[in-house]
């Protein structure tokens, strides 16, 4: 065997015929791809448009040089990328942990871009641009479902997206590895025709592809509906409790002074943010929280701690109007600290509530970042899901940007309304086309009303699960094992 330059994005015919000539070029330009995908993230530039281009620099300096390099060329737009994803590591694992993470995740990023090429020289000319989201697609998903490597917090493709609404319907359908799909393949399609018109050629696989990425945007913005005349308005806040002190009192009278600052607004529906308030079961607090509520004729949700013999919960409770609790939600990704702090993970039962505004599901804070959570409130009932959240990790800005993309995703894949209020980072209304109606900024006191409405639609995803996934995961799979090297 020769190990020849390979285009996989172009035709093993063609593979010869090269615009780059240089192992510095190519690094070049995968230093371009990494500030590209660095600056497309949520947590730092939040330019989501660019991730529809920023990988091409990198495919074309892979598809130009041998696949011996392809790693050590990769590297640097993965480390980039990784930077600009996971810049909020350092506030969370410390400055040196944090930046050797970022770099590990790069090596991983490179090692998916590596992937992606290798993929691609497998399947025929005709179909070698899917070879990069195929490989993406499965190893996304995989790096979230495998024991303990589950658990860590990587960045998706898909989350790019969280202001582009037309691009998020997709995700209905798929998940969203389904939009980190067709991204990837926007990419590989570009990267594909700008190599064949160095060639001075047509790709038309690769205009093919783009027109597919086309009707599904087209198709995104075709499906978004105006909201109906019907609607609910949602009280939504950041209370800074962790900056501005957490001693429980002065949190309690925070929280009802920023609560009163919405009542001329008529609020139907108030989320508090995650300030674990005493116990659940208090009745002083109770009396309390159930007094504001009957003052302003409206649900509202408050973070408590539930004890019981089983353990600490961190939980979400629901007053109604009449100032009674209509029900509860321990929550279920509780945090290593959480642990640490004596609190323990809720059962994974889905109890939800029917109102007069709609059935309401209850979450906490990460239980927004693993999609199964709210699939199985929206599979029982929920089409407003209500979650407090806690974004601090050190009063970090960039952290907040990426769990928000999360809550806009989550309430897409399930078409339902989605309210977050957080002691700090973005509190948040979404409506279920991923529309975000109300945003504060970062880390800022602040009261917001957000209206949304309440659909009536369950989604294939909602419903399947996660069949895109692994029907890529299967599909790649397959073509590994199957896979025969060529002689030269």
């Amino acid at each position: 065997m020769v190990d020849h330059p390979t285009l996989p994005l172009t035709t093993a015919s063609t593979a010869v015929s090269s615009p780059l000539q240089t192992l510095r070029q190519a690094m070049l330009l995968s230093l371009c791809s990494g500030v590209l995908m660095g600056l497309a993230q949520p947590a730092l530039f939040d330019m989501g448009w660019l991730a529809w281009i920023g990988l091409v620099p990198i495919l074309i300096a892979l598809a130009s040089r041998p696949t011996r390099f392809h790693l050590w060329i990769a590297l640097p737009c993965g480390i980039l990328w990784s930077l600009g994803a996971h810049a909020w590591y350092p506030a969370m694992f410390g400055w040196a942990g944090g930046m050797l993470l970022i770099v590990a995740v790069g090596f991983l990023d490179a090692a998916l871009l590596q992937a992606g090429m290798a993929l691609a020289s497998r399947l025929p000319s005709a179909v070698q641009t899917l070879g990069l989201p195929l490989a993406l697609t499965a190893l996304e998903f995989v790096r979230t479902v495998i024991p303990v490597i589950g658990d860590w917090w990587f960045e998706a493709l898909a989350k790019t997206q969280w202001r582009f609404p037309s691009a998020l319907q997709i995700v209905t359908l798929t998940g969203s590895p389904g939009l980190s799909f067709v991204i990837a393949l926007t990419n590989a399609a570009l990267a594909t025709l700008l190599v064949a018109a160095w060639q001075k050629r047509i790709a038309w696989p690769a205009v093919l592809s783009l027109g597919s990425v086309a009707l599904v945007l087209a198709c995104g913005w075709w499906v978004m509906a105006p909201s109906p005349a019907e609607t609910v308005q949602i009280g939504v806040m950041v209370d800074l409790a962790n900056q501005l002190g957490s001693e429980q009192q002065a949190v309690l009278e925070r929280d009802i002074a920023l609560t009163r600052m919405l009542a001329p607004q008529q609020p139907q529906l108030v989320v508090w943010p995650e300030n674990e308030l005493a116990t659940a079961d208090d009745p002083a607090l109770r009396l309390v929280i159930g007094q504001l509520a009957q003052a302003l004729n409206a649900f509202l949700v408050a973070d408590m701690i539930w004890t019981t013999p089983a353990g600490r919960y961190d939980t979400a409770v629901l007053f109604g109007p009449d100032g009674v609790e209509v029900g509860r939600q321990a929550k279920i990704n509780v945090t290593g600290d959480e642990r640490a702090q004596g609190f323990v993970a809720g059962q994974r039962r889905f109890p939800v509530y029917p109102t007069t505004l709609g059935t309401i599901g209850l979450g906490v804070c990460y239980d927004r970042h693993t999609p199964d959570i709210t699939r199985q409130l929206t599979r029982a009932g929920a089409r407003i899901v209500a979650m407090p959240a806690d974004d601090d990790f050190a009063a970090n800005p960039w952290f907040p940007r990426a769990h928000a993309a999360d809550t806009v995703l989550r309430a897409v894949e399930n078409r339902v309304a989605f309210a977050v209020s957080t002691t700090s980072g973005i509190a948040l209304v979404v409506d279920p086309y991923g529309r975000i109606t109300a945003e504060s900024g970062v880390n800022q006191t602040t009261v917001l009303i957000g209206e949304t409405f309440v659909s009536a639609e369950y989604t294939l995803y909602t419903l399947a699960g996660d069949w895109f996934e692994w029907l890529s995961v299967s599909i790649a799979g397959i073509l590994i094992l199957a896979w025969r090297p060529r002689p030269s």
